[in-house]
C-alpha cells in the first residue's frame, strides 16, 4: 500500500517589515467613488421596485374602496325603498321607518367617516 504523504506545515513569516496600514498608498477619490456607485445601484432598482408594488397595491385598494362603498349606498338605497314603500302601503308604522332612517344615517356618517380617516394614512 502506497503511504499517504505527509504535508509540512506551512512556514511562518516575519511581521516585522509589514507596514501599518496608515501607511498604505490609498485609492483616488474617483475610485472610491466609482466603487459607491457601483454598490448603491441595485439597492435603488430595489427601492424602485419597492415604490412601484406600493403605488400599485394602493391604486388597488382605492378601487376596492370605491367597489366598496358603491355596494353599500345600493344597499342602503334598496332598504330605505323597500321601507318606504312598506311604510305607506301602511305595513310598516312610521316611527319604525323613522328609526330606521336614523340607524342608516348614523350607519353613513360612521362609514365617510372611516372612509376618511383612512385615506390620509395609506
Amino acid at each position: 500500500m502506497a503511504e499517504p504523504k505527509k504535508e509540512n506545515p506551512p512556514e511562518v513569516q516575519d511581521n516585522t517589515d509589514l507596514q501599518p496600514v496608515a501607511d498604505k498608498p490609498t485609492e483616488s477619490l474617483s475610485d472610491i467613488i466609482n466603487t459607491i456607485a457601483d454598490r448603491v445601484e441595485p439597492v435603488l432598482k430595489i427601492i424602485t421596485t419597492i415604490a412601484e408594488r406600493s403605488l400599485k397595491a394602493s391604486e388597488t385598494d382605492v378601487r376596492f374602496r370605491v367597489h366598496m362603498a358603491k355596494v353599500a349606498v345600493f344597499v342602503v338605497s334598496i332598504i330605505v325603498i323597500a321601507a318606504g314603500i312598506l311604510t305607506y302601503v301602511g305595513k310598516l308604522d312610521g316611527s319604525t321607518f323613522g328609526f330606521l332612517l336614523g340607524l342608516i344615517v348614523g350607519y353613513m356618517l360612521t362609514f365617510i367617516r372611516d372612509s376618511i380617516k383612512r385615506s390620509p394614512e395609506d
